[in-house]
């Protein structure tokens, strides 16, 4: 089962069934109470789309997806929890290929599952805009949108989704200052808005460091960076040349995806999920 059937499972289950569930599993009291929405959703996610975002894996895969977002997820929410208004997390590569926006999209709905929170996909690839083309909303406005005309509220760009816990916002309109208008104030200004939803993860899918300035420019305004990493892929002097970029003061983390299984891999515990963290490897 795919993380995100099982996120639509958790929706379609009546909400004293979820109580009890989330009771059971939990036993700490929410820092922040999530606002969730039960009103109609703006957006269906389709079968289509699934197959688009990477979504669809095998039943045996499914199994091995959902233990690896898990352990991925729990890096990132410790980091909300040391910080709990540091929940801006960038989801970044060195080159384009590396599954970026694949990631992106499966460790979202494995957040939405959290019942401490919820969680808002940014399609923050302004140049290519995966996640948008997926969800066929390329044609709605987004954050491109929001940064170019400062009287356009950002939150009403944000769609529900019929996954529980999971917003989407677009990329919005191309742009040709698209850095500038990343790197600016008023991103700085969006993101804190979009933040102070209670109990909100903001999740961006960014553009490639080493191709693009765009995502460098973001680096600085959010509060934790996963890089993906292509296994024997990836040269190693570009992971280094976008761990410079990054800086020694960033909290990054490297996620090594598209691992070929082996019985020794698999009995390490590498794969999708398996992660470094930066400050280990200096």
């Amino acid at each position: 089962m795919s993380l995100i059937e099982r996120a639509l499972g958790k929706a379609r289950r009546s909400p004293e069934a979820r109580g009890a569930e989330e009771r059971a599993a939990y036993h700490r009291p929410a820092v922040n109470q999530p606002v969730r929405h039960h009103a109609e959703p703006q957006l269906r996610i389709t079968a289509q789309m699934c197959e688009r975002l990477g979504l669809t894996p095998s039943d045996e895969q499914g199994h091995q997806w959902a233990s690896e977002y898990r352990h991925i997820k729990r890096q990132v929410l410790a980091g909300t929890h040391a910080r709990p208004d540091a929940r801006t997390v960038m989801v970044a590569s060195a080159l384009a290929g590396e599954g970026k926006s694949f990631i992106s999209a499966n460790l979202a709905c494995s957040l939405a599952l959290e019942p401490d929170y919820t969680v808002l996909l940014v399609d923050a690839d302004v140049v290519k805009p995966h996640v948008s083309r997926a969800l066929e909303l390329t044609d709605r406005p987004g954050l491109m949108d929001a940064l170019v005309d400062p009287q356009r509220d950002i939150e009403s760009l944000v769609m529900t989704t019929d996954v529980d816990g999971l917003s989407v916002l677009p990329a919005g309109s191309a742009c040709a200052n698209a850095p500038e208008y990343l790197g600016s104030e008023r991103m700085r200004a969006a993101l804190e808005q979009l933040q102070s939803v209670p109990g909100r993860i903001v999740l961006l899918d960014s553009l490639p460091l080493l191709l693009t300035t765009e995502a460098r420019a973001l680096v600085p305004l959010v509060s934790q960076v996963l890089m993906v990493v292509r296994a024997e892929s990836t040269a190693h002097g570009a992971v280094q040349q976008a761990l410079d970029l990054l800086g020694p003061d960033t909290d990054v983390k490297l996620i090594l995806n598209a691992v070929v299984r082996t019985r020794l891999t698999q009995y390490l515990g590498y794969g999708y999920g398996y992660e470094y963290d930066y400050a280990t490897r200096k």
